[in-house]
């Protein structure tokens, strides 16, 4: 009997590998975390994607090189907002990082919801920074 338990434990895991830890966030909750908890801000889209225009303060590391977050950020309880183009690639990115023992992400989804919903202080900030890069 328990080696029936076993094996449809392993038989679930191997169905049903993409369970998600992802914390999805509105735009609004998503800007009440970076002004109450100086997070780490990470574009997980492409580098073309990020130089076309990006949060201000946000770093680059594409969806696929976030285990490369270690050379960023020793800290695994410092907030992590992540963000890409819908939130799909940020689930992705977060879940991975809840793997590595970061527990504190939060998914920000789509960049363009969260500009829209950026305080105005944030948004020259943000306008004035895209200039200069």
């Amino acid at each position: 009997m328990m080696k029936k338990t076993r094996s449809l434990t392993a038989l679930l895991f191997t169905l049903f590998p993409a369970i998600s830890f992802a914390k999805n966030v509105t735009p609004d909750e998503f800007w009440q975390i970076e002004k109450a908890q100086q997070p780490l801000i990470i574009d997980v889209r492409t580098p073309e994607e990020f130089s076309k225009g990006h949060l201000a303060n946000a770093i680059n590391i594409p969806f696929d090189q976030i285990t490369t977050i270690e050379n960023y950020l020793t800290d695994k309880s410092k907030p992590i907002l992540l963000y890409c183009r819908s939130g799909r690639r940020a689930e992705l990115a977060e879940n991975t990082l809840y793997t590595l023992g970061y527990k504190e992400t939060f998914n920000g989804m789509s960049y363009q919801l969260l500009q829209k919903a950026k305080p105005k202080d944030e948004k020259l900030m943000s306008m004035n920074q895209n200039r200069l890069t």
